[in-house]
C-alpha cells in the first residue's frame, strides 16, 4: 500500500483496507495503531475509522462477511473431517492404471507422484546442456526476464517478455548461478511453438491419462536456473508437472485452506510464502503445507485449486500438461480474472 506521505488525508488503498478490516469487526484499537505505525496522524485515523464504521454501506459488507464466513466454516468442518482418520499425505506411486487414477486421485482432487510413467522418453536421457544448445541452435525463443526488481512479476508477465538466442539461454540456465531473473514458463508459450515443436521429437505422451490428440496444444516448457520462482498461486486447470532435469520444491496447500490465503487478485496469494507477514496476515498460521522435492522422472499431479509455491533447487527443465483424457475445463462459471 502508498505510504503515508500526506497526512491530510488517507489514501484510497488504505481506505479499502480500512473497509474490509472494519467488515471483519477487527479491533478498532488495532486499526489505530496499524494506521498510526503506518505514519498518519492520530485524530485523522481515528476520524477515518469513526465515519467508515457508521457508513450505512458498512453493513452491506459485513452481510457478506457473515456469509463467507459460514463458508469457511463448511470448509473447515470438511477438513477436519478428511483428517480425523489420519494425516492427509501426499502419496508417491509407481504407474498406475488409468481407472485407479481417475477414481481415487483426478475425480478425488487428490494430489499425488506418479513414477515410471515417462522413463522411456528420449528426452530423460539426452537433455543436457550440450545437446540443447546444439539442438536449439541460433532459434530466437521468448523468456522472462528481470523479474527480481517486480514484486508482482508474476501477475504483471508482460514487462518482463524479451527475446534470446535458444543457444545462450541454455547456457545460463546450465551455469547453475541462482536467480530468479531468467526463466522460460508457460507464460512465453504461445511464443515458444517452434522450439517446443523441436524438442517435442524427444518428448512422447502418457497414454493412460493423456489425450496425446492434443499435446501441441497443451504441453508447456518450464526451463531455468537454480533459484527460478513462482509464488503462490492455484491454476485454473488440473496439472502435471512432468520433471525431465533437475530438482523443484514444490509446497502445496489445500483448497479448503483458502480462507486464510488472502487471495488478492486473480489466483495470487498476497502471502510471500519465502516469508510470510504473520503480522499483516494472521489467518496464514492456520494452514498446513505440504513440502516435497520432485525430480527426474516425477510426474506431480497438481489438481485444480491446490495452492502451490514452486522453486527450482537445480538447472530444471520441467514439462506441464492439461490434455486429460478427462474433462478439464472449468471455465466457464469463472468471472474474477481481474479480481476476486
Amino acid at each position: 500500500m502508498s505510504k503515508a506521505h500526506n497526512q491530510l488525508f488517507i489514501p484510497s488503498d488504505w481506505k479499502q483496507w480500512i473497509a474490509e478490516n472494519i467488515a471483519r469487526n477487527s479491533s478498532p484499537t488495532d486499526l489505530q495503531k496499524k494506521l498510526e505505525d503506518a505514519g498518519f496522524d492520530a485524530d485523522l485515523s481515528r476520524a477515518e475509522l469513526e465515519t467508515a464504521s457508521r457508513h450505512p454501506y458498512m453493513e452491506a459488507a459485513r452481510s457478506l462477511v457473515r456469509q463467507l464466513a459460514k463458508r469457511d466454516w463448511l470448509l473447515h468442518t470438511h477438513r477436519k473431517l478428511r483428517e480425523s482418520v489420519a494425516p492427509y499425505v501426499i502419496e508417491r506411486r509407481s504407474r498406475i492404471s488409468s481407472s485407479e487414477f481417475l477414481q481415487h486421485y483426478y475425480s478425488e482432487n487428490r494430489p499425488v507422484i506418479l513414477t515410471n510413467c515417462f522413463d522411456h522418453w528420449n528426452a530423460m536421457k539426452l537433455w543436457n546442456r550440450q545437446y540443447l544448445m546444439t539442438k536449439g541452435a541460433d532459434l530466437q525463443v521468448e523468456i522472462q526476464e528481470n523479474r527480481t526488481g517486480n514484486a508482482r512479476f508474476e501477475q504483471e508477465p508482460d514487462q518482463h517478455r524479451q527475446r534470446v538466442r535458444f543457444s545462450d539461454f541454455i547456457e545460463k540456465c546450465f551455469d547453475e548461478t541462482p536467480t530468479n531473473d531468467i526463466y522460460m514458463t508457460a507464460r512465453n508459450g504461445q511464443a515458444n511453438t517452434a522450439i517446443l515443436e523441436l524438442l517435442g521429437e524427444d518428448l512422447g505422451d502418457i497414454p493412460d491419462y493423456l489425450d496425446g490428440a492434443r499435446s501441441s496444444q497443451s504441453y508447456f516448457l518450464w526451463i531455468g536456473p537454480p533459484g527460478t520462482t513462482t509464488p503462490l498461486h492455484h491454476d485454473m486447470t488440473n496439472n502435471f508437472m512432468a520433471q525431465i532435469v533437475g530438482q523443484k520444491r514444490v509446497r502445496l496447500i489445500a483448497p479448503d485452506f483458502h480462507p486464510y490465503l488472502y487471495n488478492n487478485f486473480h489466483c495470487y496469494s498476497a502471502v510471500d510464502l519465502d516469508s510470510p507477514d504473520i503480522e499483516r496476515f494472521p489467518l496464514f498460521q492456520r494452514i498446513r503445507i505440504h513440502d516435497m522435492i520432485i525430480g527426474p522422472g516425477d510426474l506431480l499431479f497438481l489438481p485444480i485449486g491446490w495452492w502451490h509455491h514452486v522453486q527450482g533447487m537445480s538447472t530444471s527443465i520441467t514439462l506441464t500438461c492439461t490434455n486429460f483424457k478427462w474433462p478439464n475445463d472449468f471455465g466457464e462459471e469463472y468471472t474474477t480474472f481481474q479480481g476476486i
